[in-house]
């Protein structure tokens, strides 16, 4: 089983940040690849961002259908080129925003979402709308941090500051689970999930044992219509008209 796991900026340290969480729950027989887009977007931090580094992460894609991948994770949580992905990859395809939120949605009445910087609430909450989970989300909430910048909480008194403002939420929100809305928070999830008593979930760990999964029952995405490979409807239509 060999996944490969894109991160859409082009962040190294972001990039060891992921493959570290990855580790901590990837089955042993499976290989797991984590690149860097190469897009030259230093953090996705919004929707031209985001545009910026959908070529980089479809670039991924292609690599690693020319290499044998079996899935991809995207992580980051606004779950940049996910559908453009799809039509790309022949095996599943997910972001690590659309795992955590339905993971969530499975392990409580509720949850609130705790993201980087006030730019990616919006995304995140069009994503909930098209995922249709808006109704599960009580709240998508701001540390206004850059994303890479995230890091400084892993240092004691910047996590105490941490806990204290997802405390915060999660009680003004009434919540009973929370999000990690960006990367850059995987490594803290087992600490805060810890300090709040409450389940806290990483996109990037439930993503890659979702991916698992999925290739361990020889499940992919549908290629009927939505999904059909890129161009393929076109090459059909001129073959069909001539």
């Amino acid at each position: 089983m060999k996944i490969r796991v894109i991160n859409p900026n082009d962040s190294d340290a972001m990039r060891a940040m992921i493959a570290t969480s990855c580790a901590s729950v990837a089955l042993p027989q499976a290989s797991i690849e984590t690149v860097c887009a190469g897009a030259g977007v230093a953090s996705v931090e919004g929707f031209y961002d985001g545009a910026l580094a959908s070529a980089g992460v479809l670039r991924q894609i292609r690599l690693g259908e020319q290499q044998g991948c079996d899935a991809y994770l995207i992580a980051c949580a606004d779950d940049t080129a996910l559908h453009p992905a799809r039509e790309l990859a022949d095996g599943p395809v997910i972001g690590i925003g659309e795992a955590a939120m339905h993971t969530a949605s499975l392990l409580g009445c509720g949850f609130s979402i705790l993201t980087a910087q006030q730019k990616s609430v919006r995304v995140l909450e069009r994503n909930l709308r098209e995922y249709g989970l808006q109704d599960h989300c009580l709240g998508v909430h701001a540390l206004q941090t850059p994303v890479l910048d995230l890091e400084q909480h892993q240092d004691p008194a910047h996590f105490d500051t941490l806990v204290s403002h997802a405390r915060r939420v999660l009680e003004q929100d009434t919540s009973e689970v929370l999000v990690l809305g960006c990367a850059g928070l995987s490594p803290l999830q087992p600490a805060l999930q810890q300090a709040l008593n409450t389940p806290v979930i990483d996109g990037v760990r439930v993503g890659l044992l979702m991916l698992e999964a999925l290739v361990r029952a020889g499940l992919k995405t549908s290629k009927k219509s939505t999904y059909a490979f890129a161009g393929t409807i076109a090459r059909s239509s001129r073959t069909v008209s001539g």
